[in-house]
């Protein structure tokens, strides 16, 4: 079964103009759709969150796989999931620097 590709289209150019905390990178691999700074071959559509503030190697990251499951949400849903992964990145880091 193929993903929707025109939805993920969609969600990569809501994703490229959202605005997010400079020191969050967003890495959008959609086979055949976006892959630009793609690490690695990807068979789902996927978002890594990147934390790339003040580590002098790489920062913790998430990675947001878009299996079947959300194939049939909204542009908002699926935006509404990499927002809440970003969200979840920084309570992370706040909680980490805070000890």
């Amino acid at each position: 079964m193929e993903y929707p590709k025109e939805t993920f289209k969609k969600l990569a150019q809501e994703l490229k103009n959202m605005a997010i905390p400079p020191e969050i990178e967003l890495v959008i691999c959609f086979p055949d759709v976006e892959q630009q700074d793609c690490e690695e071959e990807v068979s789902y559509p996927t978002v890594v969150v990147r934390y790339v503030g003040s580590f002098e190697d790489e920062g913790p990251e998430k990675k947001l796989i878009f299996n079947e499951a959300y194939w049939k949400s909204s542009v908002e849903q699926l935006k509404g999931a990499v927002l809440h992964q970003i969200k979840s990145l920084m309570e992370e880091l706040q909680s980490f620097e805070g000890e």
